[in-house]
């Protein structure tokens, strides 16, 4: 059952708009002065309550709910676009790093589709492989030179 957003707490709401600028739990925590669990729990709850199936949609529900009832929630720059990975390399962002960008760490949400997460776990994969094989391939030269 989808409710209003005035059903939510002022620090589910809190944590919502933070959301909405792309800030994670730990991020959130820390500017509102909770602890990440809790931030997590008032995200949750207030997911159930406005039938998101995600944090963003909440935000952006909660966001255009404000903005609806003219409550005073600022919506320009509100939900602040970040880029995903492919979007940069749209933009503009040339050479090898536009296609070697590591996936997003420190547990934020991200809308990648199922293929797009497979393709960021094998380029971790073949990244962290090359690393082991470099550095196997240093201490053997190292071990050779003094033998």
């Amino acid at each position: 059952m989808r409710e209003s957003s005035t059903t939510l707490s002022e620090g589910q709401k809190a944590c919502l708009r933070l959301v909405a600028q792309g800030m994670s739990s730990k991020e959130i925590a820390k500017a509102l002065g909770l602890t990440p669990q809790t931030v997590d729990t008032y995200v949750k709850t207030s997911m159930a309550r406005l039938g998101a199936s995600n944090r963003r949609e909440a935000a952006r529900m909660l966001v255009a709910d404000e903005a609806s009832r003219n409550l005073g929630s600022p919506t320009a720059g509100v939900a602040e676009h970040r880029p995903l990975p492919d979007q940069l390399a749209s933009t503009g962002t040339t050479g090898w790093l536009s296609w070697v960008r590591p996936p997003p760490v420190g547990g934020s949400f991200h809308d990648l589709t199922w293929s797009q997460k497979t393709y960021q776990a094998l380029l971790v994969a073949v990244i962290s492989a090359s690393i082991v094989i470099a550095l196997a391939l240093a201490i053997a030269g190292v071990f050779q030179t003094f033998s």
